[in-house]
């Protein structure tokens, strides 16, 4: 018996984990809850889309504004 106990030691650490990662894993898949939604973040994401919009359009009318130059130094 006393030559088994320090094996014992040194299984201990990865059952332990193997023990954890299956309970963990065991939760995720059981029960899944749907995220609750936080109106801050809707509201963020508003104005990252809008900010996005007024860069898209900012970045449009650069380049209209590029494209006539170019083309009459061609002529």
């Amino acid at each position: 018996m006393d030559h088994i106990l320090p094996y014992l030691f040194l299984l201990a650490c990865p059952v332990s984990m193997g023990v954890m990662m299956w309970m963990m894993m065991r939760k995720d898949h059981g029960h899944a809850s749907p995220p609750v939604s936080d109106p801050r973040v809707a509201e963020l994401e508003s104005q990252v889309n809008e900010l996005r919009m007024a860069l898209h359009d900012r970045q449009d009318v650069g380049a209209a504004a590029t494209i006539p130059a170019a083309s009459a130094d061609k002529d």
